[in-house]
């Protein structure tokens, strides 16, 4: 494997960088390279080989694991929720910000390799290696550990009963703030069908002030309207 060139011999740092990682994680990390590596930011890369040995591309893969993990977990604690709702949630579960705030919470930082830069982006290439940590746990201890520690993040971090409590309703929770702001707001659903599919389902198109701001699509009016007013609501700072 490409990785066993890059450090062959075992140090006391890599020894250090273990054990944090073992308290940071709950169990001790087998092959710390794919650690090391999802640490790395691409601003102190180093080439060797031709190879890239940044945390990229271990961040596109803890991406989706952490997708899936969070879709799992909301489709088995929320066995009634629609299925646009259980996309909001999981929207909010892995936005940029909540990856960002757990990675702030886990000190990240600390462990990172990166060139300086500006605080606002130090926060998100923190969230970055947040992924790219769930990408190097698939590699070295499989998607059990994985999912045992997402969801552990999940319940440590996100109040997940409070957020579907709080936001099972956009589009009223839209209706009533262009009231209050006297807006002119337009929630325009209609039905489609992909040309690929074949098949029938909503799409909903939100409007302010004339200004289209907003669609969101479903298999019934409902998730349609909810995911587009989910999304006019971030687009108006109330999310």
């Amino acid at each position: 494997m490409f990785l066993s060139f890059l450090f062959r011999k075992r140090n006391p740092k890599d020894e250090k960088l273990r054990k944090q990682l073992e308290v940071l994680l709950g169990f001790k990390p087998k092959e710390i390279l794919y650690y090391k590596m999802a640490l790395r930011h691409a601003s102190a890369n180093k080439k060797q080989k031709e190879i890239r040995y940044n945390n990229e591309r271990l961040e596109f893969l803890g991406d989706s694991v952490i997708s899936t993990i969070a879709s799992a977990m909301l489709y088995e604690k929320f066995p009634n929720a629609p299925e646009g709702i259980l996309s909001v949630l999981r929207s909010m579960l892995v936005s940029r910000k909540s990856l960002n705030r757990v990675a702030s919470e886990l000190d990240l930082k600390r462990f990172m390799q990166y060139k300086e830069m500006k605080n606002n982006e130090v926060k998100n290439i923190t969230g970055n290696s947040f992924e790219a940590l769930v990408g190097a746990i698939y590699f070295d201890r499989g998607y059990k550990a994985c999912e045992k520690f997402v969801r552990g993040i999940f319940m440590r971090f996100f109040d997940v009963e409070n957020l579907m409590k709080h936001n099972s309703d956009y589009k009223s929770r839209l209706l009533q703030y262009s009231q209050k702001e006297k807006f002119a707001l337009e929630i325009d659903t209609f039905e489609s069908m992909e040309g690929c599919e074949k098949i029938y389902h909503f799409v909903t198109e939100i409007c302010i002030g004339g200004k289209f701001v907003s669609m969101g699509k479903g298999w019934t009016k409902k998730e349609a309207e909810q995911k587009a007013s989910f999304d006019a609501l971030k687009f108006l700072g109330r999310e």
